[in-house]
């Protein structure tokens, strides 16, 4: 979530995570582990397209999944 605050505000981010984890994950984001992050990444796409346009979304998400790559 803090990578998204600077973006999106403390709780507009905190309601993006909840509401991609429950649409993509189908449960809470307390119950989302490492290995469901590809699929919460994809579930943010969406509502991150219409808050900072796909442009800065794609490179967002590609960074994410470049340091989601060094935890492994």
């Amino acid at each position: 979530m803090r990578h998204l605050e600077p973006l999106l505000g403390g709780f507009t981010a905190k309601m993006a995570i909840q509401t991609a984890s429950l649409r993509a994950l189908k449960r809470p984001p307390e119950q989302v582990g490492v290995q469901d992050l590809p699929q919460l990444l994809e579930g943010l796409k969406p509502m991150l397209n219409t808050f900072i346009g796909a442009l800065h979304t794609k490179v967002i998400l590609t960074e994410f999944s470049t340091a989601m790559e060094k935890l492994r």
